[in-house]
């Protein structure tokens, strides 16, 4: 009963300081985290009306305060603000499945279009100008806000009119391409694509391969292992700007290295400090009080008035002080020593892989060493003073440490592979249109030199169309 009694007070405490906590918040205007604080009490305290109807208070005032921020920072111009607080708004009202009262749904409805002329301009303006692809991003950035059901009409809208855009763009693209520029057309054809309209591709160009083919071995793997290595190789290229599926060429890669795991194992002597307590005899002074007993006279008055007297015992006292024995401890340090297997394990990697991708330049190579050293003692022994326990190490499997740097390898070869095109054919001072689309296909961020010509046909689209040579 005591216990049952001591945890009731400590949850009531532990309550109060998260009441009180959640209370000083609300006070400085923070209700959304005062609320939270409130959800918790409730998990505790399920069934009471009071944190309940506090809990709804604050969620209350909490969507009138983001609701009122946003329609402020909207009054002054701060669209971006207005709109990431209406999606606060949102997001709670929709976690709290919250009831507007007539005042909080006009203010919605008033953000609600305040949102929509604001993404005219953000999406809707450039969409008119052409630029699809940059009214796109502008789309997906909005995503979260637009995905709510109060905006699921602007959100088509915005859709429809990207979409639109894109497919007038592609036309128009389609229309002035010429035969003699294969890499602009494989960018008509990409762009096209992304807005779900045909458009011919070209064939392969000179400067683009077909799946690589693999010479040479590394040292230590197995065939499955092999296979495994070349195959993530192949993915990275196939994912870079140098293939083609149908280019009738195909890069031979040369592939060397080695792969070794080495094992030790020796006997060792260890030693664990502990402390023991060791008794020994000391001496301690201690006193007793001694009363010893004595006579005396004393007067006293008998019944008939006359005074007499008689003997008594009384007793005085005195302190007598002596020693005796007592056994104490001293803490001794001490070192227990047992013997214990000492193993240790490494793995070692060291693989390169190289080709001609551009005849103008050497070879393109890609290289990865690395290496991991793991030991640890095996034995049996159990001495608890000590803190010494069993041991058995955990090392990592050779299979499991490889997998992992046939991937590291695997996306140093893309990255490589992207970086190997940029220097081959973004690097020229003045590109022509075809140079420049072929400059985009690194699927990266372009030089100044590359998106100030495709700008002059795609204007602010030109920065955006590196991601149209994402995949092949």
């Amino acid at each position: 009963m005591a216990r049952l009694l001591l945890v009731s007070l400590l949850v009531l405490c532990a309550c109060s300081t998260l009441r009180g906590r959640a209370d000083s918040l609300a006070e400085k205007g923070l209700y959304v985290e005062a609320a939270a604080i409130y959800d918790d009490l409730l998990r505790q305290s399920p069934y009471d009306a009071e944190l309940l109807q506090s809990r709804d208070a604050l969620r209350s005032r909490a969507l009138s305060q983001l609701l009122s921020d946003a329609r402020q920072a909207r009054l002054e111009g701060r669209d971006e603000d207005a709109e990431a607080r209406l999606l606060r708004f949102l997001d709670h009202r929709s976690q709290w499945n919250a009831k507007l009262d007539g005042g909080l749904e006009s203010s919605l409805l008033e953000e609600v279009e305040g949102t929509r002329r604001h993404l005219q301009k953000l999406i809707g303006a450039p969409a008119q100008k052409g630029h699809a692809l940059t009214a796109e991003q502008a789309l997906l950035r909005k995503q979260p806000l637009l995905a709510h059901r109060e905006l699921a009409r602007i959100a088509r809208d915005m859709e429809w009119v990207v979409l639109q855009s894109g497919k007038t763009s592609c036309q128009r693209l389609k229309d002035m391409s010429t035969d003699d520029s294969p890499h602009w057309r494989e960018l008509v054809f990409r762009y096209c694509g992304h807005w779900r309209e045909y458009a011919p591709r070209p064939a392969a160009v000179p400067e683009l391969f077909g799946p690589p083919s693999w010479t040479g071995r590394v040292e230590g793997l197995d065939d499955a292992q092999q296979a495994r290595l070349e195959a993530r190789l192949t993915q990275a290229f196939e994912s870079s700007p140098w293939f083609a599926p149908g280019a009738p060429e195909r890069p031979v890669f040369t592939l060397e290295g080695r792969f070794t795991t080495e094992r030790d194992s020796h006997q060792v002597a260890l030693t664990a400090p502990w402390t023991e307590s060791v008794p020994y005899t000391d001496h301690e002074d201690r006193t007793e009080v001694i009363e010893e007993p004595y006579e005396a006279e004393e007067e006293y008055t008998d019944s008939d008035g006359k005074t007499k007297t008689r003997k008594v015992t009384k007793y005085t006292r005195h302190t007598h002080t002596y020693s005796v024995p007592v056994t104490r401890y001293r803490q001794v340090p001490r070192t227990f020593e047992y013997h214990a297997l000492r193993l240790s394990q490494a793995h070692h990697v060291a693989v390169s892989s190289s080709a001609v991708l551009d005849a103008r330049r050497g070879p393109f190579t890609v290289a990865l060493q690395d290496q991991l050293s793991e030991s640890g003692h095996e034995h049996d022994v159990t001495f608890h003073e000590g803190n010494v326990r069993p041991e058995r190490p955990r090392f990592t499997a050779a299979e499991t440490w490889l997998e992992a740097k046939v991937e590291a390898l695997g996306a140093a070869f893309s990255q490589q592979l992207v970086t190997h095109w940029r220097e081959s054919y973004c690097s020229t001072p003045s590109l022509t249109l075809d140079e420049a689309a072929r400059c985009a296909r690194a699927g990266v961020a372009m030089p100044v030199q590359a998106v100030r010509v495709l700008s002059d046909i795609l204007g602010a689209d030109a920065t955006q169309v590196p991601a149209l040579f994402a995949s092949p």
